[in-house]
């Protein structure tokens, strides 16, 4: 049971342009969506993915990176560490970044972060963002957060749990568990029920009295004591489905993270032809290998030879598609009366 959010939440202030930024408090911190923990084991994750990464993670404007749309840096995180009780960045500004911060045009830098289902704790520090919209007050305590293991089904555990309490089911019953037995506390209730109105079809304080065994579930569910069985069942199907606001579907979670792979291989891929690790004929199976195993095709590239530079290979390929000739050999032929149009047609092996 998992849910993607993309949440805004209240940043640390950024006063000026300075070269560090605290993103995250130790300790636990509370978001609109969801409260969680931040600890050295956080900063330790956070730290070893960022290295093993090897790429600068990107500050941008208002999440754009989390859109499908153009997303410029304001800024690039050079390194993690922890300072005066907060995980800290390192922060290189870009001259626009720079700019609009010196001119208060942006004053929160907002974090999103990966948390783990398990425990809570934040894990993995996605990127940041430049905005002016914090959530709530004070600032610095609140971040945006993506919860990434827990990306289908919103709070539905948390429901579930409540559920098999309320159902004398111990805390580590499965959602299979819960929803069996909800059936049959529906099916016992409308069994009774019917029994009753049999005995007494008038109805009356009486029968109220005695559905009073599935008061409390109607409660939870929104409707009256004694609601209907098939408004129970809707009530119940709709709260499993209930997509939580801010939550992306499982398809879009997927198209995000293909996004993300692409880019990161394609930058790989880049960085190994100017290096001149690869040559032009290998980018389209380059960029298969780093998409399929990008730690295996970091490793391929820090141990192949070096070769020609990219630029070089450029020009080298557009001078051998131009038919060109020496002047030495130009010369001989103005000489026999030959033009070069005709040493192009008909002389392609003098030379």
């Amino acid at each position: 049971m998992a849910k993607l959010f993309a949440c805004r939440g209240g940043q640390s202030e950024v006063n000026g342009a300075p070269e560090k930024v605290k993103l995250l408090p130790l300790g636990h911190v509370k978001s609109q969506k969801g409260d969680f923990d931040v600890d050295e084991e956080s900063f330790r994750l956070m730290k070893q993915t960022f290295l093993e990464r090897g790429n600068d993670i990107v500050i941008d404007y208002e999440h754009q990176t989390l859109k499908d749309v153009q997303a410029p840096a304001g800024g690039w995180i050079k390194d993690l560490s922890i300072e005066d009780g907060a995980i800290v960045a390192k922060v290189e500004w870009t001259p626009q970044g720079k700019k609009y911060l010196e001119n208060r045009e942006y004053r929160y830098l907002s974090p999103v972060v990966l948390v783990r289902k398990s425990d809570g704790k934040a894990i993995v520090l996605h990127s940041a963002a430049l905005t002016n919209t914090p959530a709530i007050d004070g600032m610095f305590p609140i971040i945006n957060s993506i919860k990434l293991d827990d990306y289908e089904g919103g709070n539905d555990m948390d429901i579930i749990k409540k559920l098999a309490a309320l159902l004398g089911l111990g805390e580590d019953a499965t959602e299979e568990q819960v929803t069996e037995a909800l059936k049959a506390a529906v099916a016992d209730a409308k069994k009774f029920k019917e029994g009753t109105e049999n005995k007494n079809p008038e109805g009356g304080s009486e029968d109220e009295g005695k559905v009073v065994s599935n008061k409390v579930i109607c409660e939870m569910l929104g409707l009256k004591a004694g609601a209907k069985t098939e408004d129970v069942a809707a009530a119940i199907v709709a709260l499993t489905n209930k997509k939580p606001e801010g939550s992306v579907s499982e398809k879009e979670f997927k198209e995000l993270k293909d996004k993300i792979a692409r880019r990161d291989a394609d930058d790989a891929v880049l960085m190994a032809l100017k290096a001149g690790k690869l040559t032009p004929a290998q980018k389209d199976w380059a960029t298969q290998y780093a998409l399929k195993d990008p730690e295996g095709f970091k490793s391929f590239v820090e141990k192949a030879p070096q070769g020609v530079p990219m630029g070089e290979l450029d020009i080298e390929t557009k001078a051998n598609k131009e038919e060109t000739f020496d002047e030495a050999t130009l010369l001989i032929c103005k000489q026999l009366g030959v033009s070069e149009d005709d040493l192009k047609k008909y002389g392609k092996d003098v030379r």
